[in-house]
């Protein structure tokens, strides 16, 4: 949602930070330009007395329906920012002028360099001058995802900025692939500046397990030796922010999943949100039936064999990701006079070592996006699904 935008926010490096971290728990970096409307304001109306949201939204006569609500808030600050631009003979804030106008790259990269990288979907390695790989990233946009890296104000754009000497891409056409690709990519070439994916452990698991009462019971824990979870995230936190929101959405019992206390009724019951397994309010197999829902949207495991074909790089040619047995086996990029079979596709793509993240990855797409799926076929007679 924030890809390809500016980050606004009274006090920005408050709110900017809790989403930095929240992504952290996730095992990603978020990057964004920002602007903080305290400074501006400061900049725009010099001499007011007191610069706090609430006090500028009493002097300049912002309507708001409910002061400290998120949405309302974020409406006044947004007016607030439109009233900073609007001002009559105020030059715009350096912040913005940065943020708005086409840029040159750094001096010691070539001055072509965003009119030769291409407006498209892959990943792309940036280098330093020993020729080694500093980072690797993914856009559906390359070029302008390349400006967000060299003209954001972050401490990661400084040490890009100094560090880069060279630029590679390659287009995939698919996201889905860029995704697969950056990912291998990541674990296969350890770039000193993709420290979040880089470190990226699995610790932490979602478990479906029995209990002496007879419901099902989703619960967040540390893996062990020989654990089977359904899914597993890179902490314990991230772990119950998963499962909370499937709480949430198939109506389960917080006593059998966020905390473990059978027998007496989950604060979910008082509001009306759990029918009532806590208390045997609820039949078991009714509970059960949701609780394996709530198990199966957030398993990572795929099911089955099978190849999904997306868009390619380019007209003629389409990309391939292959799963099979439920691992993920292989993928490529295939010219579209190849039939759409399974074993003829199989045959042109390169194998490729499966990992819990890749396959989170393919899953989270299938779910996102409707792709063309082509069974292995079940005896030597291939077919389309």
């Amino acid at each position: 949602m924030t890809e390809h935008t500016v980050f606004v926010a009274h006090n920005v490096r408050f709110d900017y930070q809790f989403l930095r971290e929240a992504f952290s728990d996730l095992g990603f970096t978020f990057s964004r330009p920002h602007l903080c409307t305290v400074k501006m304001t400061r900049k725009a109306f010099p001499g007011l007395p007191s610069y706090s949201l609430g006090k500028l939204i009493q002097h300049f006569g912002i309507r708001v329906k409910s002061r400290h609500r998120a949405l309302d808030d974020a409406l006044a600050t947004s007016r607030l920012l439109e009233m900073i631009l609007e001002k009559e003979n105020q030059i715009s804030p350096p912040g913005i002028q940065a943020l708005t106008r086409d840029q040159r790259p750094p001096a010691h990269l070539p001055q072509d360099l965003y009119d030769r990288v291409p407006q498209a979907c892959g990943i792309y390695y940036f280098y330093n001058q020993d020729r080694e790989v500093i980072y690797v990233g993914k856009s559906k946009h390359i070029r302008r995802r390349l400006k967000e890296h060299l003209q954001s104000n972050t401490l990661k754009a400084a040490r890009l900025d100094r560090e880069i000497a060279s630029v590679d891409w390659v287009i995939t056409g698919s996201e889905l692939y860029a995704a697969l690709l950056e990912s291998y990519e990541i674990r296969r070439l350890m770039p000193s500046i993709n420290k979040a994916q880089r470190k990226r452990h699995f610790p932490a698991g979602i478990f479906l397990e029995s209990s002496p009462g007879g419901y099902r019971r989703l619960r967040v824990g540390t893996r062990k030796e020989n654990d089977t979870p359904i899914n597993v995230y890179t902490s314990t936190r991230a772990a119950r922010a998963v499962l909370e929101a499937q709480v949430d959405k198939f109506a389960l019992c917080w006593h059998y999943t966020m905390e473990y206390k059978p027998g007496k009724p989950c604060f979910k019951h008082h509001l009306g949100n759990c029918p009532g397994a806590c208390v045997q309010a609820e039949a078991p197999q009714d509970y059960n039936d949701r609780a394996e829902l709530a198990s199966a949207a957030i398993s990572y495991e795929l099911e089955g064999s099978f190849i999904l074909v997306d868009a390619g790089p380019e007209e003629g040619r389409r990309a391939c990701i292959q799963v099979e047995d439920g691992v993920f086996r292989a993928m490529g990029i295939v010219d579209t006079d190849i039939p759409l079979a399974y074993h003829s596709l199989a045959e042109q793509l390169t194998n490729y070592p499966d990992h819990p993240e890749i396959r989170r990855l393919i899953r989270q797409y299938m779910v996102k996006k409707k792709l063309h799926r082509i069974q292995r076929p079940k005896d030597q007679a291939e077919g389309i699904n």
